[in-house]
């Protein structure tokens, strides 16, 4: 989560929005010193004050992966910000703690509904044994809310790892995280 952050962040810096954050395009590489992730397919990323030069990056066109665009991006919204890549790393956490997405739908325009008004899951109710501190963060990572989101990557992956943290849990599945000292 905090490497991804780092990538993620370091585009939104150099004011670049990804726009197509999923699963795919987070790649792990295995290295000596541990796994290092690695953020690809810049293909559709977008610079925040570029100009649209194509038909392509037009207000009213969809460009992503459906079930990890946020409700502004869905709809082709003309602002698409570094804020609708928090809300993918939102949808890509919720399914790597779950093994689930948490909007599913048929076609587009379902989908679109859900993302825009369905009751945002929580990941306890997949899996129990997550802290319910997951689901609050969950609900800000993912709040239709532009505002309401995280500022930056690396605020959200703090935020999680305090949650997890807090209700005394590693991110990593099946392990504890030993109480601090006093």
């Amino acid at each position: 989560g905090r490497q991804l952050a780092s990538a993620l962040g370091a585009a939104h810096k150099s004011g670049i929005v990804h726009r197509d954050i999923k699963p795919e395009n987070i790649f792990l590489c295995a290295r000596d010193d541990g796994d290092f992730v690695k953020l690809l397919d810049f293909g559709i990323a977008k610079g925040v004050d570029s100009p649209k030069i194509d038909s392509a990056t037009r207000t009213g066109a969809v460009m992503g992966s459906p079930y990890y665009m946020s409700p502004e991006q869905i709809v082709g919204a003309k602002d698409i910000g570094p804020k609708s890549d928090l809300w993918a790393v939102g949808v890509v956490a919720f399914e790597a703690l779950t093994g689930v997405r948490p909007f599913e739908a048929e076609t587009m325009g379902a989908l679109a509904i859900l993302i825009h008004g369905a009751p945002l899951p929580k990941p306890t109710e997949k899996v129990p044994e997550l802290p319910p501190s997951v689901d609050a963060w969950f609900e800000r990572a993912c709040s239709r809310d532009v505002a309401g989101r995280f500022s930056s990557a690396k605020e959200m992956a703090d935020a999680l790892s305090r949650a997890f943290a807090e209700a005394g849990h590693s991110i990593v599945p099946g392990s504890q995280v030993p109480p601090s000292a006093p």
